[in-house]
């Protein structure tokens, strides 16, 4: 199996522990906030906690997902590192940025943490998209 399948994976489970233990985090406060006022409050920085926790776990996997499938794509290395450089910018955007978007209330101004979000996870889908072509590439030849 070539490295970078095996930088993928590590990758991935790193991200799916660290949501995992993100996750309690996010129980914790949502708690907290119920025991002291009395409603389950769906704010918007809660609510951008809890999508950011599922979507690190999803994009966790998906790093597996692609450190798997590397060696049957037919696609050249070079490639396959900007995948990964791809998913990884994915990755940290449904993560930490989703976070950080969760602090600054929405507004009907132009909104350039939005912009970054949405390139890095273009890139994320670009290596998506990538991978299945490469398979396919490969599916095909045997």
């Amino acid at each position: 199996m070539p490295k970078i399948g095996i930088v993928n994976m590590f990758i991935g489970f790193s991200i799916v522990f660290l949501a995992a233990a993100a996750g309690s985090f996010i129980a914790t406060d949502l708690t907290y906030k119920f025991m002291r006022e009395q409603n389950l409050t769906d704010t918007w920085m809660s609510l951008m906690q809890k999508s950011a926790h599922g979507h690190t776990n999803l994009f966790g996997i998906l790093h597996i997902c692609l450190g798997l499938t590397m060696p049957y794509s037919r696609l050249k290395n070079t490639f396959k590192i900007l995948q990964t450089i791809g998913l990884g910018l994915g990755s940290f955007a449904m993560s930490f940025l989703m976070v950080a978007r969760g602090q600054i209330i929405p507004t009907e101004n132009f909104d350039y943490l939005g912009v970054v979000i949405g390139f890095c996870l273009s890139a994320a889908l670009v290596s998506i998209g990538s991978q299945a072509v490469g398979l396919l590439w490969k599916l095909r030849e045997s």
